[in-house]
């Protein structure tokens, strides 16, 4: 029994690990996200996004959009939904002004916001698009002087971890079993 809960600890631990830090580096590697919010002018609203290199975002995103409008009427925050290559508002917008705010939580973190027009019933709708770069590096933020920036410690601290865990799995597999309690054997009365 024990066996199967240590089993179940490591693949637990190892998917964790793999999603957290292997999305990441993902992007890590293609820089920031950019965000484009999209409208078709009838009320309908979705946001394409792309790493900043120009790949498409391919891993699970997370996003949320809130609208609103010129007269004060507000939708969501309402979930995006995965649509092909782009995360779509599962209603639409009544007709107005709009002031829409999507924001990204996962891979990356990403914001966009742009004002949406949809037309009264019977005009024709006209697109409307915006484009939102990710926001660039502060100064502020660069390491101080005489450290690299490009080497990373962090693996130290995955490795203490994994090595921790790995001894703690050790001692359960490994352990030296405890003797069986001895049975006390009495002599048989004898029946009567």
């Amino acid at each position: 029994m024990w066996r199967r809960a240590a089993a179940c600890l490591v693949v637990t631990v190892l998917a964790v690990a793999v999603a957290v830090f292997g999305f990441a580096e993902d992007a890590d590697a293609h820089g920031g996200v950019v965000l484009t919010l999209h409208g078709d002018g009838a009320g309908s609203v979705w946001v394409t996004a792309v790493w900043e290199d120009g790949h498409p975002v391919t891993e699970p995103i997370g996003m949320t959009m809130l609208a609103t409008s010129s007269t004060g009427q507000r939708v969501g925050p309402a979930p995006l939904k995965r649509n092909g290559d782009a995360v779509t508002y599962s209603g639409t917008l009544m007709p107005g002004e709009w002031t829409v705010v999507a924001d990204m939580g996962t891979p990356a973190i990403g914001r966009c916001e742009g004002v949406l027009h949809v037309a009264a019933a019977g005009a024709t709708p006209a697109p409307d698009e915006k484009k939102c770069s990710p926001p660039p590096v502060s100064a502020a933020a660069a390491p101080p002087p005489g450290t690299s920036s490009s080497v990373s410690l962090s693996w130290i601290w995955y490795s203490l971890g994994a090595i921790a865990v790995l001894g703690a799995l050790g001692f359960l597999f490994f352990r030296p079993a405890r003797p069986a309690p001895k049975k006390r054997t009495e002599p048989r009365k004898a029946r009567r």
